[in-house]
């Protein structure tokens, strides 16, 4: 499917950035020498504003650019080889030893690859690659969403 190119400058003023618009060059036959210097600050100011506010819409929409890269990504590595759940509930059995782990709660689809010395709970409700630890004190919740929004998250803030 081809996509009709957009310009830069349109999607900046489709999105509400100010100082979006586009830069008409002036006519420099028969002007004084001050007037073009003029208009060349002038037209240096607006681009230098225009750079400003892709800047910005840039900086705004990143986490949400870096958050579908990573869905995307993910996707195509759970296509290929679903999760390790057993590698992952073992993580978490470690490190919530303290916590007194009473059973681990997963998909349907993932309840034959899981092996625990805890009871193995099947949930409809929850989808692969999902994993939900039931605690003494209540739950553990490492859902794929969780962990995926946790890995963005740091990915931002580096």
């Amino acid at each position: 499917m081809a996509e009709a190119f957009v310009s830069l400058a349109s999607q900046l003023r489709a999105a509400g950035v100010p100082h979006a618009q586009p830069v008409k060059a002036p006519s420099m036959r028969d002007s004084p020498p001050e007037r073009e210097t003029l208009e060349c600050e002038r037209i240096v100011e607006e681009l230098a504003l225009l750079r400003l506010a892709a800047l910005e819409a840039f900086e705004r929409a990143r986490g949400r650019m870096l958050e579908i890269l990573a869905r995307e990504v993910l996707a195509r590595e759970l296509m290929l080889a679903p999760a390790d759940l057993e590698a992952l509930a073992a993580r978490a059995l470690r490190t919530f030893a303290e916590s007194e782990p009473l059973a681990l709660v997963v998909a349907p689809a993932d309840a034959a690859r899981v092996s625990s010395p805890l009871p193995v709970r099947i949930d409809p409700s929850l989808v692969a690659g999902d994993l939900v630890i039931a605690v003494r004190d209540g739950e553990i919740d490492a859902r794929f969403a969780l962990r995926l929004a946790e890995a963005v998250a740091t990915a931002e803030s580096r």
